[in-house]
């Protein structure tokens, strides 16, 4: 009896829910000339993420091989510097797909780690042209682009001109994040032409990162007049990395543009003013606000923030150098709403003013520092997900100890974001004296067999059936044979493993 074969359909709809297994998809490419006509576009959709030291050395190789000839001369020219004419010679098989033209996801940090890495195998000193050209040959290419992630100093003009942009601009006509990256204060006038096409022929966006790393304001203008055309931008990142000069007013004003729309605002390195603060007040669809390292807010200008036309779910605050007074007041004035609120150098005033504004949270992350005069105050903020951020210091035991009898019954969701494993000890102090009421254990390192050991401990206490979710980081590890058997009993007992939630909020 002969089996029944499946029809492309199925074959599809197998190959594409395995399409984050990068691993069973390199095996699909063996079955068949169908399946790897299927399996290539996956494969190529975010090409640079999730690679192993070989998988870099190929990808790169791969993509050089799909170089025109305008771009293998560009590196061929500077190849003092960077040594591709040899590669050229002795690799000059065309590709069998044309690989770039599935890409939907390019970020500047994964090429340049990818890319720079080849570098070092390859003995030859780093340098931005490889960059360059596969930049050139990735906007060329590829029409599937939805995220980009550039940095201005790649608009090389040896390379790039006018007819290039006005492809490029159609090619990514349906971008909906864009990351734009300032390096150097270099004003290329093809880059300026660049950002004007693209505000006039793409307005999709939803995203937008912006980031600046000099005090020079070039090109803001344009950068205004992107956000301005936007049919509905959602989130706005906006990261300084200089704070000599005072922050431009213009991207601010371009912002009320996207008041019906904006959800999401994040700002690093910020030098607070009145009419940036008037600005921000003004985005009544806010309901995520990230503040970090920002400079000069005062009580005054706090004040501002009274008349927000906003009501915000979720406030981010970290400034190592803001007086508890400052993040008071912010949390005063936007806190009535919030449901999610992580502070960074949490202190004992911070938590009486929660405690006392009676914020009706969801979720409270707290980067302690092993602060224990902070932990007897959430007993009264009766939050359903605590996480917690902490560093090694020498009180762990205690903290832990306390942690416990403080721990309001109302707090089930708990995390611990650490840099190390939590001392075993550590651990069984905190689920000896703490409620059985815990649904979810989060731990964003490494759990070994002695840590698996006290949870199980801790789920058959009592009969406590109550614990429900734990979440580890990288679930998908190498256990050994003994961790295993204590992975299956604490399944028997109705856990279920998955992996760490970096930003836990159910």
């Amino acid at each position: 009896m002969t089996l029944p074969q499946l029809n492309d359909d199925c074959i599809y709809y197998i190959i594409k829910f395995s399409q984050y297994n990068h691993f069973i998809l390199f095996n699909y490419l063996l079955v068949n000339r169908f399946w790897c006509k299927i399996t290539i576009p996956l494969l190529y959709t975010d090409p640079f993420s999730n690679l192993t030291k070989k998988g870099k050395i190929l990808i790169v190789k791969t993509f050089l091989l799909c170089l025109n000839e305008k771009e293998k001369m560009y590196l061929i020219k500077q190849d003092s510097i960077c040594k591709m004419r040899k590669f050229f010679q002795y690799n000059y098989s065309k590709p069998t797909f044309n690989y770039p033209k599935y890409i939907k996801y390019l970020s500047k940090a994964l090429i340049n780690n990818v890319v720079d890495y080849w570098f070092k195998q390859q003995k030859i000193n780093i340098c931005n042209l490889l960059k360059v050209a596969f930049y050139h040959m990735f906007l060329r290419q590829s029409n599937y682009i939805k995220d980009l992630g550039i940095v201005l100093d790649i608009f090389d003009e040896n390379i790039f001109n006018i007819h290039d942009i006005n492809t490029f601009i159609i090619n990514i006509s349906n971008l909906t994040t864009l990351q734009l990256h300032y390096s150097y204060i270099i004003e290329y006038e093809i880059f300026s032409k660049f950002l004007q096409l693209f505000a006039k022929n793409c307005k999709n966006l939803k995203h937008l990162f912006l980031e600046q790393f000099n005090e020079q304001h070039h090109h803001l203008n344009e950068i205004s007049l992107i956000i301005k055309s936007q049919y509905g931008l959602k989130k706005f990142d906006y990261h300084i990395h200089t704070i000599s000069g005072l922050s431009s007013d213009i991207i601010f004003t371009s912002l009320e543009f996207q008041k019906d729309s904006l959800v999401s605002l994040k700002l690093y390195n910020i030098v607070f003013k009145k009419s940036i603060l008037q600005s921000i007040i003004k985005l009544h669809k806010l309901k995520s606000f990230e503040i970090n390292s920002f400079h000069d807010m005062t009580l005054e200008l706090c004040e501002i923030l009274e008349f927000a036309s906003f009501k915000l779910r979720k406030l981010i605050i970290k400034n190592k150098f803001c007086k508890n007074n400052i993040t008071i007041q912010i949390i005063k004035y936007l806190g009535i709403t919030l449901e999610i609120l992580k502070v960074k150098y949490m202190d004992v005033k911070i938590m009486e003013k929660i405690v006392q504004y009676n914020l009706n949270l969801k979720t409270l992350d707290i980067d302690s520092n092993w602060n224990l005069s902070i932990l007897s105050y959430l007993k009264n903020i009766k939050v359903k997900n605590l996480n917690l951020y902490l560093n090694t210091n020498s009180n762990e035991k205690l903290f832990f100890i306390r942690l416990a009898e403080s721990l309001s019954d109302n707090t089930t969701h708990i995390s611990f974001m650490t840099w190390k494993s939590i001392d075993k000890n550590n651990l069984l102090y905190f689920l000896n004296n703490c409620h059985n009421y815990i649904i979810s254990l989060n731990f964003k390192h490494k759990c070994e067999l002695e840590h698996l050991k006290v949870i199980l401990n801790y789920v058959k206490k009592n009969n406590n059936n109550n614990l429900k979710y734990l979440r580890i980081c990288d679930i998908n590890q190498d256990w050994s044979v003994k961790e295993i058997e204590i992975l299956n009993q604490i399944k028997e007992k109705g856990v279920k493993l998955a992996q760490f939630i970096d930003d836990y909020k159910e």
